[in-house]
């Protein structure tokens, strides 16, 4: 394997000579005619030649079948795949040059005999299916012939019948008419039908225990009378094997057995358990972290060498590991090494965690904007985040730095610092402003986090128009902050599972000026119905209340940038961020406003505002969705008065630079005092 000649000198007297000749090292992999990405992502784990290894010829065939497969799947004909070999001083590098060729389309697919199911419906549950008109849109079918797909299509439209409740329905191989020369084919397939079957009869047998798990009947997706749903049964066997599983028997088996009464067209299914033997875990291995280290994958597993396997740990560490935020893919596989041990095999894809971005922009009002930041979450792989960010223009400037170490020295406490410093001009009044606040959390039950952060803040006011309802001078704030929150969602940018929950008192008056007590509470709920409908729906809903308690006459213990406002990306869309708040009126009941127009606003001690949204898949090579969303929000000094709305819809896209929001908006019946926006954007926050 790593020598490409080995000879035998004549043996002199006492002595035989060995001569071997090495095979060359490839010292380098290149590629030509792909993007980097795809390089990285796609072509070059195909391809399983890397840097380092030995040079052999039969692997490299092998390597371009690989790659000319891969081009098939993606349904694209005649690619050429050409590797250059570069041989000098026992190193070799190799250059593979990639040409992608055409697709073929399928003009034409034919279901013959399907008479109870309808063809079209039939055609969505195959691979190769029938060029659509706008084939090009989300959803639609451009018929791109995907030629190592075309074997299992029969299959899936028989899996189609069975969720119908159609078992005995059976379903030819396709007949496939390709002409090379116009790149385009017709499909044909035939189909018997056969009759409907419904459920008669469900029970659960359990062959190597006592049957303690009888109950779970009641719980079963398959119901008697209904009709038969192969999709149910799976469900079923996963729940029944999943409660097997929570006692250890990993390797339980769940066999169904449909017993058909053709005369009644009805079925009864049993389904027959095994519990095998309880198993343990024997090693936890971590592979694809080229960055993040170890200790900070394995600290997420909630399973350890020597642990009885649990199902509940299991799932949840899958969990934890999405929510890091860390890695684009984490998946952990159950390797069995005998009836009674596993391995557990982390793999893990990381993502970007690090950005460095530049932006600006021009407004009338700001003139020209500059902002610049650059964070990581996850410095050197070691968990621990920071952030600087500056932003200027001609009324603005601002800088903040933060650092998170989410798990001090791998334990379960938190600590993170925030300091930060702005100057900003506005057309009636100056503020500067600086401050900090450090954090000390500790985490609990695994989804529970409590903790306290002390902060301070001093702001430096002067009005041109100063009157009793503004500070005139410095304000001074030295809070408390005590909070609890809890996290059980699968994933730090996109949840499809799970809830969030937070929340916090700030008690405002331990030295300084300001005096006042807010109390804030926060749930978000995501769920997926991917598993019910087999399509990448997410339903999303947060809500949010706040709550000052304050005198709200007393400008000094209670300023106006301390003040409840709503409006813009977080809270109500459609409109300007904080334009959403009570505001001053004249003696004649109009709207007071200073000598430049501006509304004078007084802030809420009160505010509520809630979002429900549905993201569905917009391009997902790319990461990207797109998002239809409705907010709603209510503010006021003693009561929920003030009340807005606004519709639209966002485009959600995980871009190398971080998670990237598009969002388009319409305020519902807007009054004429507020101040709309019907387009921002967000980088860097989760969705």
């Amino acid at each position: 394997e790593y020598f490409s000649d080995i000879a035998i000198d004549e043996p002199s007297v006492g002595v035989l000579r060995f001569s071997f000749v090495e095979k060359p090292v490839i010292v380098s992999v290149s590629f030509r005619g792909v993007s980097d990405s795809d390089r990285d992502d796609k072509y070059m784990p195909t391809f399983g030649i890397k840097r380092g290894e030995i040079y052999d010829e039969r692997r490299l065939t092998a390597a371009k079948q690989r790659l000319i497969n891969l081009s098939r799947a993606e349904g694209y004909y005649d690619s050429l795949v050409d590797v250059a070999v570069t041989i000098d001083q026992n190193k070799a590098e190799l250059e593979v040059t990639y040409e992608r060729g055409s697709k073929i389309t399928i003009k034409e697919l034919n279901i013959h005999g399907a008479e109870k199911l309808e063809p079209d419906r039939l055609q969505k549950s195959l691979a190769n299916r029938q060029r659509q008109v706008l084939g090009w849109f989300p959803g639609r079918s451009n018929g791109s012939l995907r030629l190592l797909d075309l074997p299992y299509d029969s299959e899936r439209m028989k899996e189609h019948y069975l969720r119908y409740g159609y078992l005995d329905a059976e379903v030819s191989e396709p007949f496939l008419q390709a002409d090379f020369d116009a790149y385009a084919a017709t499909l044909d397939y035939t189909v018997v039908e056969g009759d409907q079957y419904f459920v008669s009869g469900v029970s659960i047998e359990v062959i190597d225990k006592p049957n303690e798990i009888n109950h779970l009947i009641e719980n079963l997706r398959l119901q008697i009378g209904k009709r038969f749903d192969i999709t149910r049964m799976r469900q079923d066997i996963a729940t029944i094997r999943d409660e097997v599983a929570e006692g250890g028997y990993a390797f339980a088996r769940v066999s169904p057995d449909i017993r058909k009464n053709e005369a009644e067209n009805t079925a009864q299914i049993v389904f027959r358990v095994e519990y095998g033997q309880k198993v343990y875990i024997r090693d936890v291995i971590v592979s694809g972290n080229d960055r993040t280290l170890d200790r900070i994958v394995r600290r997420e597993i909630y399973l350890a060498p020597g642990d009885l396997y649990s199902l509940k740990d299991f799932k949840e560490s899958k969990s934890a590991l999405g929510r890091l935020g860390y890695f684009e893919k984490a998946e952990i596989e159950e390797r069995r090494v005998n009836e009674r041990e596993m391995d557990l095999v982390i793999e893990v894809k990381e993502t970007s965690t690090g950005s460095i971005s530049v932006g600006g922009g021009y407004s009338t009002y700001d003139g020209f904007i500059v902002n610049a930041s650059i964070s990581d979450r996850n410095i050197f792989g070691s968990g621990i985040g920071y952030n600087f960010a500056i932003d200027t223009s001609k009324r603005t400037r601002k800088f903040e730095l933060s650092l998170d170490n989410p798990r001090v020295m791998d334990s379960n406490y938190a600590g993170s610092i925030s300091l930060y410093k702005s100057h900003y001009e506005a057309t009636t009044y100056t503020r500067d402003s600086e401050g900090f606040d450090a954090t000390v959390s500790r985490r609990f039950w695994r989804y529970w986090n409590a903790g306290l952060t002390p902060g301070y803040s001093k702001n430096d006011n002067t009005y041109d128009e100063p009157d009793d309802f503004y500070v005139n001078g410095v304000t001074i704030k030295h809070s408390l902050t005590p909070f609890i929150s809890f996290n059980n969602t699968d994933s730090y940018y996109v949840p499809r599972r799970g809830m969030t929950f937070s929340q916090s008192l700030e008690f405002a008056g331990f030295g300084g000026n300001e005096r006042f007590n807010r109390s804030s509470t926060s749930l978000a709920a995501f769920y997926g119905f991917e598993e019910m409908i087999d399509y990448d729906l997410i339903l999303r809903w947060r809500g949010r209340v706040q709550y000052i308690s304050a005198d709200i006459d007393d400008v000094k213990a209670f300023p106006i940038g301390s003040r409840l406002f709503l409006g813009g990306l977080r809270s109500v869309r459609g409109f300007q961020s904080s334009s959403i708040a009570p505001y001053r009126l004249n003696d004649d009941g109009s709207i007071a406003k200073d000598s430049y127009g501006d509304v004078r606003y007084m802030g809420g001690k009160r505010a509520f505002n809630t979002t429900i949204e549905m993201s569905i898949p917009l391009v997902e090579e790319a990461n990207m969705r797109l998002a239809f969303f409705y907010d709603f929000g209510a503010i006021g000094i003693s009561d929920f008065a003030m009340r807005r709305s606004g519709y639209g819809m966002a485009i959600e896209w995980i871009s190398p630079m971080g998670p990237l929001q598009l969002i388009f908006a319409n305020p519902v019946s807007p009054e004429a005092e507020d101040e709309v926006s019907h387009f921002e954007f967000s980088l860097g926050q989760r969705f």
